[in-house]
């Protein structure tokens, strides 16, 4: 788990956090959400993702776009090394 020390107000509705910083990386909620369904532990052992139940949504830290981000280059890293690729 990440050792950084943050308050509740570091972090943001994943919706609104989509809407406002998901860029090209998460154009749509629906991608976002197919994201965190693929990468959920490790999100959540980042500290990156808190997971609330039911309309509250999910919350996303401040570096959370890092993660995320790390994730994906790992992935694409792994696609080249592949046979085939």
């Amino acid at each position: 788990m990440n050792q950084a020390q943050y308050s509740a107000a570091d972090f943001r509705k994943a919706r609104e956090w989509v809407a406002d910083c998901g860029g090209d990386l998460f154009p749509t909620f629906g991608s976002f959400e197919w994201f965190v369904r693929l990468h959920r532990d490790e999100l959540l052992r980042s500290g990156e993702l808190i997971v609330r139940r039911g309309s509250a949504g999910s919350l996303v830290g401040p570096n959370f776009d890092k993660v995320a981000i790390g994730i994906l280059q790992r992935e694409t890293a792994q696609q080249l090394t592949e046979p085939g690729a």
